[in-house]
């Protein structure tokens, strides 16, 4: 009976190994990961970054004195030259707009405060300029210059 037993044992053992479940397989590598190249940051419309703002405010005004010195007392030059900025700085006039209208004037003028000394002398340049003495009278130049800079209150 020993021998059956010893059979029975080694035929089990033999069942056992080929009912076991084959090794297992190296799993396939994962896909590489396709990551999307980040887009830009949102852009943040004009009048809720006023640091953005002021910068291109102070621009604007220097664009103007160096118009007003290229036109000199020549006010139609001056008028297309001031349509010209007011296409190019569009966002900017309505950015203050609504800025003013929103009551945020304070924080707007915080947000120009480290640009004073380049707005204070390009404004004097506009000021003092030979178009302005020449131009303020003519209708056309001033209303121009208004939309562009605003009207004083």
């Amino acid at each position: 009976m020993s021998r059956v037993v010893a059979a029975l044992a080694a035929l089990c053992v033999v069942a056992l190994t080929a009912c076991l479940p084959p090794t297992p397989a190296v799993p396939p590598a994962p896909p590489p990961r396709t990551v999307a190249p980040a887009g830009p940051p949102p852009v943040v419309p004009l009048d809720q970054d006023l640091p953005r703002l002021a910068q291109r405010a102070t621009k604007l005004y220097q664009d103007v004195a160096e118009g007003f010195a290229a036109a000199g007392v020549d006010c139609a030059a001056a008028t297309t030259r001031l349509r010209t900025l007011q296409q190019t700085y569009a966002d900017v006039v309505a950015a203050n707009a609504k800025v003013l209208h929103d009551g945020r004037a304070r924080e707007l003028r915080a947000a120009l405060e480290p640009h004073a000394e380049t707005l204070d002398t390009a404004a004097k340049a506009i000021v003092d300029s030979p178009t302005m003495a020449n131009c303020s009278p003519d209708r056309t130049f001033t209303d121009t210059f208004d939309e562009l800079v605003g009207a004083p209150p």
